[in-house]
């Protein structure tokens, strides 16, 4: 498996389903977890979900570019680490026992695909997709929309497995749409960094911003 289907098959291996039914009884906020290598944490949210998370670090350029020693021109880098969200898990009662629900975003679908089709995963997890309003949030207010907004330019960005694009408003400040290829029109997003120090969704997404902020899985707010 490639590593990007490892950090999928995490979410249903017998040890992380263990982990989560255990976390959900006993409420702790933080159990961490290794698996093929890699050391992901199970994280409970204030809206009662658990997400399986693993810590990133992202090469950003920072300040003016500048003669760098050896390299010639260019931009400075500094990393900037954060938690991605692979997938969730909501706890649902059944006839007699508690069922597993697990949802995973549009990044790693093409992965879960793989895992279903090779019967890689247990037939009694129910598993979800989110739909394109919901997954187009996540990619508006990721890491990698935040950091294009920084700049105040025009910008486009791949985020979430979404193409998505940045557009400096008459007011001076950036708005986050998805690519036209994705058939959704009208801004998500609004950066107003400078102006109030703030990121806002656009009215129409104010419901689906409300639901999943207190879910933890927007990763603009996961900078550690």
């Amino acid at each position: 498996m490639t590593p990007t289907q490892e950090m999928v098959m995490t979410l249903f291996l017998q040890d992380t389903l263990s982990k989560v039914n255990q976390q959900f009884k006993d409420g702790k906020q933080i159990v961490p977890i290794d698996s093929f290598g890699m050391s992901f944490r199970l994280f409970k949210a204030d809206a009662g979900n658990i997400n399986l998370e693993l810590l990133i670090q992202m090469p950003v350029a920072v300040g003016e570019e500048q003669d760098i020693p050896g390299m010639g021109r260019g931009r400075m880098q500094k990393n900037v680490m954060f938690f991605k969200p692979i997938g969730y898990y909501i706890q649902s009662k059944g006839f007699l026992t508690s069922i597993l629900d697990v949802t995973v975003p549009k990044e790693f679908e093409n992965e879960l695909d793989f895992l279903k089709s090779n019967n890689k995963i247990p037939s009694k997890i129910k598993i979800h997709k989110l739909s394109l309003p919901e997954n187009a949030l996540l990619s508006a207010f990721s890491m990698e929309a935040l950091i294009n907004a920084q700049k105040y330019n025009d910008a486009s960005f791949f985020a979430n497995g979404l193409y998505c694009d940045i557009f400096m408003t008459f007011e001076g400040f950036p708005q986050v749409f998805l690519d036209d290829r994705h058939g959704l029109r009208g801004p998500i997003a609004a950066y107003l960094l400078r102006e109030q120090n703030s990121v806002n969704p656009i009215i129409t997404y104010t419901e689906l911003f409300e639901k999943y902020n207190p879910m933890k899985l927007m990763t603009a707010f996961k900078r550690i």
